[in-house]
């Protein structure tokens, strides 16, 4: 199982959402959930969380990690290996002192294609 970690969900014009199922269920239509798909190598389980669960109002909205949050999610879905994406994700498991690949967040405009196929391929090793 890999746990992909996210910043915080935020509601824009085209995804409005109010709870973390609603989240879910938009994720994959979203920019964000499109280029994750790019770093899930095949047939692999996996779920996606933000490190906090607060929902921002656009896409400037940026919390900084909940610690206990993200504690109480990687004791529930026991990973085997977590992916920290972006610098709020990566700071939280570090502060908890976790393991994890880091990895750039999906929505990152820079991220290449050839980026995330290498966090890919590091993934499937586990």
């Amino acid at each position: 199982m890999i746990l992909y970690i996210l910043q915080n969900a935020y509601i824009s014009d085209k995804h409005l959402f109010t709870n973390e199922q609603e989240w879910k269920r938009e994720l994959d239509n979203s920019h964000t959930g499109r280029r994750l798909k790019e770093m899930i190598p095949e047939g692999k389980e996996y779920r996606v969380i933000n490190s906090s669960n607060v929902i921002g109002d656009c896409a400037d909205s940026c919390y900084q990690a909940d610690l206990k949050h993200i504690e109480s999610l990687v004791k529930q879905i026991n990973p085997t290996v977590i992916c920290a994406c972006g610098k709020i994700a990566q700071k939280g498991c570090t502060e908890l002192g976790l393991f994890f690949i880091p990895a750039p967040h999906p929505a990152w405009r820079q991220m290449s294609k050839k980026k995330s196929n290498e966090i890919k391929q590091l993934l499937d090793k586990f």
